[in-house]
């Protein structure tokens, strides 16, 4: 058993395995673009749109857009510290945009501290993923949602059970870091 087959639909493990295979085929094809960072983002969206559905795909699809299109409008180069504040603006995205913050039970609980990390660790990639996996970690001790499957839930079903969305972000990220 795992975390969505408690708190959600069951399908977050698998979007998220969809959406990571299709990256890695256009990478393996050299059909994603990485001659740019805003070019890879862009890349990454189109290969998350065509590959995830449900809401966590549509919220990463515009993440990454967000992401993309800061670095875009970037007028100057993109060093580690345009592309945190690039992420940053992609949470922010997520957050706007699907109607959750911090404290949600969804994966901002997860992203957003990722993104104080980065500003407060000068961009430490290993300091952003533990602060995700904490952030994590720290939704089991949530009784009760306020956005994503899991407000529809119970406090018995969410009670030490990790928000599925959160986990995968931490995921992610401790994957890149050890990249």
């Amino acid at each position: 058993m795992h975390a969505n087959d408690f708190v959600g639909d069951g399908d977050c493990g698998l979007t998220m395995a969809r959406g990571a295979k299709e990256i890695l085929s256009r990478l393996d094809n050299k059909t994603l673009d990485t001659s740019h960072p805003a070019l890879m983002f862009q890349s990454i969206t189109d290969a998350v749109s065509a590959s995830m559905g449900g809401t966590s795909g549509v919220l990463l699809e515009l993440m990454f857009r967000k992401i993309g299109s800061v670095l875009l409008a970037s007028s100057s180069v993109i060093d580690e510290m345009a592309l945190w504040n690039a992420f940053h603006a992609g949470v922010d995205a997520v957050s706007l945009y699907g109607g959750a913050t911090v404290g949600s039970r969804t994966m901002l609980d997860a992203l957003c501290p990722a993104v104080l990390a980065a500003e407060e660790e000068n961009g430490s990639i290993e300091k952003v993923a533990e602060a995700a996996e904490k952030g994590a970690k720290g939704t089991a001790s949530m009784l009760s949602a306020s956005a994503g499957r899991s407000n529809y839930l119970r406090e018995e079903y969410l009670a030490g059970t990790p928000d599925p969305g959160a986990v995968a972000v931490g995921v992610v990220l401790k994957a890149i870091s050890k990249a």
